[in-house]
């Protein structure tokens, strides 16, 4: 993997990727990563899932690829942030509004791609955001209970995981279900850019599905016994490969079948990451939603006195990797619609 993707991976809660290529110390995820300043969502329960699309519903795929992201033009309040708060159901986020759209959201998926399609994971099948309406509509004639879902790039096809742990593709609108025979005792399931399938067994083991040909292998490198695992929907740069959290540590699992260890370590878990966006990160902690926009933390030409302790931290861990995050904002296929 090249040193952008690499970096790319590795911002900020959570994310896995492989050693910066000269600080030698970790970072170690607290409290204090989790300032007031940063909240963007009050919520009353825990917020256990937080989906940022990077498809046309958020990003503009008219302007140029290589244009850069122009700072002063992004409103990050006007992108849609999708998510669910325990207990009391699936919401999105724009404008600092929210608005329940289910109450038995169980998760919520969209591609990567000049689509503006976003679908949830319900109790009842699946359902399809109508952006128009800001609501959620019905999709399709599955009826399962349905825990993940996992949207194909470039498709209007998914996978989705039910309530029994099976992997099922779904094609023809939403009217097709073929069982993923290969893929058993799925715990969760996330795609990679080339639409590889990633998933955790019963005995908390990583796995991929290859887009290919189908094999499935297991991922190399990982803990044999991590006291829990979780899969993270990979940023969009990251090619081939997903970010993995295995207890307190961060990984980032290839395609290939190996994975490697990153410099973050988690004292203090989220119970939610979106990375997808790259620059612009989300967690959940606290029943709160916190926004992290990395460029003006690890740009900033701020003092050092200037900034919190937290953030000094952050800016010191990235210290040389300036020119690959000013590498990532560049290679932004397109700017936020806002």
């Amino acid at each position: 993997m090249n040193t952008l993707a690499t970096f790319t991976a590795l911002l900020l809660v959570g994310l896995a990727s492989t050693k910066p290529t000269t600080n030698d110390h970790t970072l170690d995820i607290n409290e204090a990563f989790f300032p007031e300043a940063f909240v963007i969502y009050r919520g009353k329960k825990d917020i256990t899932n937080i989906v940022v699309p990077v498809n046309s519903i958020n990003f503009d795929y008219t302007v140029d690829e290589d244009a850069p992201i122009d700072l002063d033009e992004i409103n990050l309040e006007d992108i849609y942030v999708f998510f669910i708060e325990e207990g009391k159901g699936l919401f999105v986020l724009q404008n600092k509004q929210a608005t329940k759209l289910l109450e038995n959201g169980n998760d919520i998926s969209a591609s990567s791609d000049e689509s503006k399609e976003v679908y949830f994971a319900a109790s009842d099948g699946i359902y399809r955001f109508n952006e128009q309406e800001k609501k959620a509509e019905k999709y399709g004639t599955v009826t399962d209970n349905t825990i993940a879902i996992a949207v194909i790039n470039g498709t209007n096809d998914f996978y989705i995981l039910t309530a029994e742990n099976v992997v099922y593709k779904v094609t023809n609108d939403g009217t097709r279900k073929e069982k993923i025979t290969n893929v058993k005792n799925a715990q969760q399931i996330v795609l990679d850019s080339a639409n590889n399938l990633y998933f955790v067994n019963n005995k908390k083991h990583v796995y991929v599905r290859l887009a290919e040909d189908g094999t499935v292998k297991r991922i190399k490198g990982l803990p044999a016994h991590p006291s829990d695992v979780q899969l993270l929907r990979p940023p969009f740069v990251v090619e081939e490969a997903v970010p993995v959290v295995a207890g307190k540590k961060t990984y980032l699992a290839y395609a290939n079948g190996t994975s490697e260890i990153a410099d973050i370590i988690l004292d203090t878990k989220p119970s939610a990451i979106s990375v997808e966006m790259a620059v612009v990160l989300f967690a959940g902690h606290n029943n709160k939603i916190y926004r992290y926009y990395l460029l003006p933390i690890i740009l900033s030409e701020m003092e050092k006195e200037e900034l919190s302790d937290n953030m000094k931290e952050v800016k010191s861990f990235f210290s040389d990797q300036t020119t690959n995050i000013q590498s990532v904002a560049t290679r932004s296929r397109s700017r936020f619609r806002a």
